[in-house]
C-alpha cells in the first residue's frame, strides 16, 4: 500500500489549470454542507432566525445584491495578483498549495476557533499540539519532552526562540538570588565542562554560562528544596529579568556582583533573515548585539569563523545569548553545516566554559528533514536517502548531516506555509524541552482556569493572544495526506530540489552570448541565483542597474495585464557588509574587481525559487526550463537595447 500512496504528486494540488477542480469543488461543498448540517442540528428546538418572508423583503434582496456585486469586484481585483500556482512563477517562496491544507483551512474557518485556549478551540488546539509533535518527531526531539506550537510565521517563531533563550540565559542568576532570599544552601549546578559546582560559589560569568538543560534542572532542584512549586516560582520571578525588567536587573547585577559584564550577543550567519534584527530590537537585546559570523563560498556559516568568534568573546568575558544556524537561507537556500556548528558549541563549552542556546532558523528548509525519516520513524542512512537519485545526487551528504543535526538544537523554526505548501499564516516553533514554557507564561483568569489541561492552554505560553485554529487544521490535514517522511513530504521536496538543479544546469549550459551568466553554486535546496553581465556594461553600478531592469520586466511589479511577464523571478543584493568576501569570485567572473565590489557595496543577482515538483519532468505542452531560458534572453536583449538607446 505504501508504494502506491503518492505515486502521482499531481493528485495533491488543484493544478495550474485547475485540473483537479471537480474533485476539489466536491470536497469544498462537502465541508460547507456538513457545517450547515451541524448548525441545523444544534438545538433544533431554537427554530430559524431568518424566515422565508424575510428573504422576499426588498431590503433583504438589496443587501444580498450588494454582497454579490462586491464579491464580483473583489474577484476582478484578485486577477491582478501573482500567479503563484503556475510553473511560470519562480519568484518568491510561494506556490500552488496542497488541496488538503486548503480544504482543512476552509472547513475549519467556518467554525472560527481561536487556538489560545481549549475553551475556545477544543478540537483545533488538540490538532495543533499533534502538529507540533509531528514536527518534533521529524526534527528528532524526544517525544516526551518536546513542546511547540504554530505561529503567524517565521519572524514570530524566531522571536519566541530568543525570548526563551534570553530568559534561560539569566535564569541561574535569578535562582542564585532566590536561593539567597530563601536561605537555601547546597544547591549545585552542572557547568559546561561537566563539573558540578555549588551555586553560591559561582561568579557572574559562570552563572551566565550554564547550559540550557542544566539551568532548567537547577530550577527543578530549587523547587524541590522549597517544597512549594508556587512559592518557588514567585521567588524566582521576583529576581528574574522578566520580572524586574532590563534596567532594574542590570542595576541589581552591578550591585550584587560589582561587574555586570558586557552585553550578551546573538550570533547569526551573515546570511541570516532580517527578522533577527527586528527580534533583537523588539526584545531589548539591541541591534548592536546582533553579531554576524562570516559565511564560506557556499554561503554557509563558517564553522572556523564561529570558533574564532567564540574564542574572542570568551577572552573578553562577553556572554553569548544564542547562536542561530540557518537551514535554508532566504536568498540562496544555503544550509549551514549545523552538525559542525553544534560540535563547535560542544567544544566551546568544554574548552572555553561558554554555554548558550542553539537555535536553527529552518523556516525555509526545515521540511526537507522529512527526507531523513522512514515511514516507521527511523532515521534513514545517507545511502538510503540518495538511492536511485538521478541525474545527480540530492542532497549532498553535508546537507543530510545538517538536517540530521536539527536534533542537537534547543529550538527550531519551521514554516509550513513555505516548503510545506500550505496557506498563510502557518509558521511553527519547536523546543526540545517543554519546561521552557514556564519561563514565558502569563495567566489570564478569564481564559485559563484551574484544573484545565495545561498543555491545551497554548495562549499562556506564547506571544499571540489570538490565533486561527483553521491554520492548525490545514497543517494537520496536509500532514495526514502527506506525512513527514521520505515517502511523503520527503518525496515532494526531493522532486522540487531536482527541478532547481535542472534549472541550474540549463542556465549554466545555455548559450547566452554575448551576455554572461554567472551562477552561484548549485543550491542546497531549491533556489537558483545568478548574476548577469554584458561587455557594454562597463561599471558594476551599470551592471547592477541592468539586473534591476531585468527583474522589473520579469516580476509582479510589471503594471497591467498587457505587461504580464511570461515568466516571473525576483532579485536580491549580496551586500558587502553582510557577505564579506564570499561574492568576490562572482564579481571577478563578471569582469570587475574586489575593489569595485567594495566601492559599490553590493552585487545584484537574479533569484529563482523553484517550488514546482514537476519542473524537472514536465507533464504539459510547454518545456518550462527551455521557455524560461528563452524568455530571459529576450528580456535581457530588450532591456539592453533600452539602455543603449
Amino acid at each position: 500500500m505504501s508504494a502506491l500512496r503518492f505515486r502521482n504528486l499531481s493528485s495533491l494540488f488543484l493544478g495550474p489549470k485547475g485540473e483537479n477542480a471537480h474533485f476539489f469543488e466536491n470536497l469544498l461543498l462537502e465541508a460547507f454542507r456538513d457545517h450547515v448540517f451541524w448548525r441545523r442540528n444544534f438545538h433544533p428546538e431554537d427554530g430559524f432566525l431568518v424566515q422565508e418572508a424575510d428573504r422576499r423583503r426588498p431590503e433583504y434582496e438589496a443587501s444580498q445584491a450588494v454582497l454579490s456585486q462586491e464579491l464580483m469586484s473583489l474577484l476582478a481585483e484578485l486577477k491582478a495578483g501573482v500567479p503563484f500556482f503556475s510553473p511560470r512563477y519562480i519568484g518568491h517562496m510561494t506556490s500552488d498549495l496542497t488541496m488538503a491544507s486548503l480544504i482543512g483551512y476552509f472547513a475549519t474557518m467556518l467554525y472560527n476557533p481561536n487556538n489560545v485556549s481549549a475553551d475556545a478551540s477544543p478540537v483545533t488546539t488538540r490538532l495543533e499540539l499533534d502538529v507540533a509533535a509531528q514536527l518534533a518527531r521529524m526534527v528528532g526531539y524526544p517525544a516526551e519532552r518536546q513542546w511547540g506550537h504554530l505561529t503567524s510565521g517565521g519572524t514570530l517563531a524566531n522571536f519566541e526562540s530568543l525570548w526563551v533563550a534570553r530568559n534561560i540565559k539569566y535564569l541561574p542568576v535569578a535562582v542564585h538570588a532566590a536561593a539567597n532570599e530563601a536561605g537555601l544552601r547546597g544547591l549545585t549546578v552542572t557547568l559546561p565542562s561537566g563539573r558540578r559546582a555549588d551555586l553560591q560559589e559561582l561568579d557572574l560569568w559562570q552563572l551566565l554560562n550554564v547550559e540550557p538543560g542544566a539551568a532548567l534542572d537547577l530550577v527543578d532542584a530549587f523547587r524541590a528544596r522549597v517544597g512549594d512549586g508556587a512559592r518557588a516560582a514567585q521567588l524566582i520571578d521576583r529576581h528574574s529579568l522578566a520580572g524586574l525588567g532590563s534596567q532594574e536587573f542590570g542595576r541589581v547585577l552591578a550591585k550584587d556582583f560589582g561587574d555586570a559584564l558586557e552585553s550578551a550577543v546573538v550570533l547569526v550567519p551573515s546570511t541570516a533573515h532580517y527578522s533577527w534584527e527586528k527580534v533583537c530590537r523588539a526584545l531589548g537585546v539591541g541591534g548592536a548585539q546582533l553579531v554576524h559570523v562570516p559565511v564560506d563560498s557556499r554561503f554557509r556559516m563558517s564553522a572556523d569563523a564561529l570558533q574564532q568568534r567564540l574564542e574572542s568573546l570568551a577572552a573578553r568575558r562577553q556572554p553569548v545569548l544564542a547562536c542561530v544556524s540557518v537551514i535554508g537561507t532566504t536568498e540562496e537556500s544555503a544550509v549551514d553545516r549545523l552538525d559542525q556548528v553544534a560540535s563547535v558549541r560542544e567544544w566551546a563549552g568544554r574548552e572555553l566554559g561558554l554555554a548558550f542556546h542553539l537555535h536553527a532558523d529552518a523556516a525555509w528548509g526545515g521540511y526537507a528533514a522529512a527526507i531523513t525519516r522512514a515511514p516507521d520513524g527511523r532515521r534513514h542512512s545517507y545511502e538510503e536517502v540518495v538511492a536511485g537519485a538521478a541525474p545527480e545526487v540530492w542532497p549532498e551528504e553535508g546537507v543530510y548531516r545538517a538536517l540530521c543535526a536539527l536534533e542537537r538544537t534547543d529550538s527550531v523554526t519551521l514554516d509550513p506555509h513555505k516548503l510545506g505548501y500550505m496557506p498563510y499564516p502557518a509558521g511553527a516553533i519547536c523546543f526540545r524541552d517543554k519546561r521552557v514554557r514556564e519561563l514565558v507564561s502569563v495567566d489570564a483568569p478569564y481564559v485559563f482556569h484551574t484544573g484545565d489541561n495545561e498543555g491545551a492552554n497554548i495562549g499562556r505560553f506564547i506571544l499571540e493572544g489570538s490565533k486561527p485554529g483553521a491554520a492548525a487544521a490545514g497543517v494537520w490535514m496536509s500532514h495526514k495526506v502527506l506525512p513527514l517522511d521520505s515517502e511523503g513530504y520527503g518525496r515532494l521536496i526531493t522532486e522540487t530540489a531536482k527541478g532547481a538543479r535542472a534549472l541550474h544546469r540549463r542556465l549554466a549550459g545555455g548559450d547566452f552570448l554575448p551576455f554572461r551568466l554567472v551562477l552561484l553554486p548549485a543550491s542546497d535546496i531549491n533556489i537558483v541565483c545568478f548574476a548577469v553581465g554584458h561587455p557594454s556594461l562597463k561599471t558594476l553600478e551599470d551592471n547592477n542597474a541592468f539586473v534591476h531592469r531585468v527583474y522589473l520586466a520579469m516580476s509582479g511589479s510589471a503594471k497591467g495585464a498587457a505587461r504580464r511577464p511570461d515568466y516571473y523571478l525576483t532579485k536580491t543584493v549580496l551586500r558587502r557588509d553582510q557577505y564579506g568576501h564570499a561574492p568576490d569570485p562572482l564579481v571577478q567572473e563578471l569582469g570587475f574587481t574586489a575593489q569595485d565590489y567594495l566601492r559599490v557595496g553590493g552585487l545584484a543577482v537574479l533569484r529563482c525559487t523553484v517550488m514546482d515538483p514537476f519542473l524537472a519532468s514536465p507533464q504539459g505542452k510547454v518545456e518550462h526550463l527551455k521557455g524560461f531560458a528563452e524568455t530571459l534572453r529576450r528580456v535581457m536583449e530588450s532591456e539592453l537595447r533600452g539602455e543603449v538607446s
